[in-house]
């Protein structure tokens, strides 16, 4: 799946199969990802990295 560039701020993603999804500039910004499956997840680099200030992460920990 293709959600780069998304404004995915807030979003509940929780268990959300997301192997192999391109991410690559998305506002992940206090997103719940716990238990998601980010297997292969392309988050960018640089510029076009992924924002995941405030993330809670898959293993339930908070991305600062």
């Amino acid at each position: 799946v293709n959600l780069s560039w998304g404004k995915l701020s807030g979003a509940n993603l929780n268990l959300a199969d997301l192997r192999g999804a391109n991410l690559e500039g998305a506002n992940l910004e206090k997103a719940n990802l716990k238990g998601a499956n980010i297997n292969g997840v392309i988050l960018g680099q640089g510029d076009r990295k992924a924002k995941l200030s405030g993330a809670i992460m898959p293993d339930g920990t908070t991305h600062e």
